[in-house]
């Protein structure tokens, strides 16, 4: 690669990092914003920001492979970068505040069945597979009132 060309690669890259950057901290919010759907029980929020994550984690993802295309070809070391250390700084705390939501999902979802297991008379925290892989219950009909 020619020496002139260097400034250039320089600033593509110092724009794709300001894009990164940019884009995790709209992925950020965007995981508190669901945090705070999840809290209101807000079915309809947390689908909108479902898809606005997808949506930032394509962008992310896209920007980086550029970034890493651009180093590749400059012969840059894009990760001694300070703008890529705040960038995997804001990252590690999407992927901390992602799994928090997410147990919180998988714990709404263990109420739900042992909710469903006492109205079909089943036990608690008792999930059969059957062979497809699908769960397996025995639902029988029960009364769960009588006039």
């Amino acid at each position: 690669m020619s020496d002139s060309l260097q400034p250039e690669f320089h600033a593509a890259l110092g724009a794709v990092m300001g894009d990164l950057a940019r884009e995790t901290d709209a992925l950020h919010e965007n995981l508190i914003e669901e945090r705070m759907a999840l809290d209101a029980g807000d079915a309809t929020a947390l689908e909108a920001v479902g898809k606005t994550k997808g949506a930032l984690l394509d962008r992310i993802d896209k920007l980086d492979i550029e970034r890493r295309q651009l180093s590749d070809a400059a012969g840059i070391d894009a990760l001694a970068d300070e703008r890529w250390t705040a960038t995997i700084a804001s990252l590690n705390e999407c992927r901390h505040l992602n799994e928090v939501n997410g147990r919180i999902v998988a714990q709404r979802i263990v109420h739900v069945r042992d909710a469903l297991a006492l109205l079909t008379g089943g036990k608690t925290g008792d999930v059969t597979y059957g062979p497809t892989g699908l769960t397996r219950s025995s639902l029988r009909s029960a009364p769960l009132a009588q006039a």
